[in-house]
């Protein structure tokens, strides 16, 4: 009886702290809360809620998915109060959140009590409201599209899953999540949905195709040259999923000939530009392909080269090691340790051996010079300038112009006292 007692005792308390902590967690209650929005334009959110102390604080937490930093807003104009309805407007840039993206959100409350409440977090899906959009799904490929015939959309849908079974061929990665394709039927629909250039470019610019998001990309889907655009887009989607690391992105001549070299054959005038470079010996050094060319009239070698050159690397080593190459770069190592740890060679070790596959002879090198040497050689100058070095100002201190003087009226003296001395009576 007494173990019976005692159990019952236990049982009772537990029951006051449970509803204890129950009656604090109600302290404050949300009534409802939603989220909407205008694309490219603003985000808002609603919350009513109520407590039985003033809500002094209210905090709103939100987080597009493939953001890694939380962003935090406060509505305006709050007052107090044990029953609030408020608005936070988040205002956009054109641009800022790709379509499809998902939003979390929460809340965070606190009353006079200093009672505090954080909700569940909520989700928002955040689309380019502005057209009626329809899926279709090709295992991997989620592809939306608007005023398509359902047709065409459906070969752009195959070609996408097509282009992720070359992109598996060929450097053995896959994409670990579903990746978004948003077919715009015009430049003009499409710009929306882009980050603003300056109006000088874009009217003289048209985007076939950009990935807006890890996972996600836009395509102009009437355009004549949708097809290669989806391959080379893919990849970059695929490839970056692949190797996504907090340290170091791809170089660029291997993220970007990586897509050329899935896109197939080499285009017409890039194949030129190379073939024309090649015999008057005029390429880039790949140390100089890490980031792309800013010479608009060497754009066409510049993708060129670096298709070459991941056509050289996969032709003489494999794909399995080109496969091999991205797992090291997806471990955040730089690009000469990541290419000496796969094939032996940094750089400047690719450069020589891709220069003797195409037939072009090795860089020349200055010729090695001496310790000794390197001592004693003059130091080059600027060229247009001379070296000159400063002459002192005459000093102006007296005393200093006095001992300047001063061996010479000694020597003066010294002859004069002597001529004294020899002087005859």
């Amino acid at each position: 009886m007494h173990r019976l007692t005692k159990a019952c005792w236990w049982a009772c308390l537990f029951f006051l702290v449970l509803v204890g902590l129950v009656r604090a967690q109600e302290a404050i209650r949300v009534l409802d809360t939603e989220a909407e929005y205008t694309f490219s334009r603003e985000l808002r959110f609603r919350l009513v809620a109520e407590a039985d102390n003033p809500i002094v604080e209210v905090t709103l937490f939100y987080r597009p998915g493939w953001w890694a930093t939380v962003s935090r807003a406060y509505p305006e104009d709050f007052n107090p109060s044990t029953k609030i309805d408020i608005t936070v407007r988040e205002r956009l840039q054109r641009g800022q959140i790709p379509p499809g993206t998902e939003i979390e959100y929460w809340w965070r409350l606190t009353d006079e009590a200093g009672n505090t409440l954080k909700t569940e977090t909520y989700t928002l899906l955040y689309m380019d409201d502005r057209f009626e959009w329809q899926k279709i799904e090709r295992g991997m490929i989620h592809f939306w599209y608007y005023d398509l015939p359902r047709d065409e959309a459906e070969r752009l849908a195959d070609i996408s899953a097509d282009a992720l079974q070359r992109i598996a061929e060929n450097f053995g990665v896959e994409p670990d999540r579903p990746v978004k394709i948003f077919a715009y039927n015009s430049k003009a629909d499409m710009q929306e949905a882009l980050i603003s250039r300056g109006s000088t470019f874009e009217a003289q610019v048209v985007t076939l195709g950009t990935v807006v998001a890890p996972d996600t990309m836009l395509l102009l889907a009437t355009h004549p040259e949708v097809e290669p655009t989806i391959y080379h887009e893919l990849t970059h989607v695929v490839v970056g999923l692949a190797t996504e690391n907090p340290f170091a992105d791809l170089p660029a001549w291997l993220n970007e000939g990586l897509a050329m070299y899935n896109e197939g054959e080499l285009r017409a005038d890039n194949r030129r530009a190379l073939e024309e470079a090649i015999r008057r010996n005029d390429v880039f050094s790949v140390r100089s392909l890490t980031s792309p060319t800013g010479d608009p009239e060497r754009v066409n070698l510049w993708y060129a080269q670096v298709y070459s050159l991941v056509d050289y690397l996969i032709t003489t080593y494999g794909r399995e090691k080109m496969h091999e190459l991205l797992q090291v770069f997806a471990e955040g190592e730089l690009p000469d340790r990541a290419l000496e740890q796969v094939y032996g060679f940094d750089q400047d070790g690719l450069d020589q051996r891709w220069r003797e596959w195409v037939g072009l002879p090795p860089r020349s090198t200055p010729k090695p010079t001496s310790e000794r040497e390197e001592a004693t050689k003059p130091v080059p100058q600027p060229e247009g300038q001379v070296r000159e070095e400063p002459v002192p100002e005459p000093s102006r201190n007296p005393i200093a112009l006095l001992c300047s003087f001063l061996p010479g009226l000694m020597l003066l003296g010294g002859f004069a006292l002597w001529g004294i001395v020899r002087r005859p009576n």
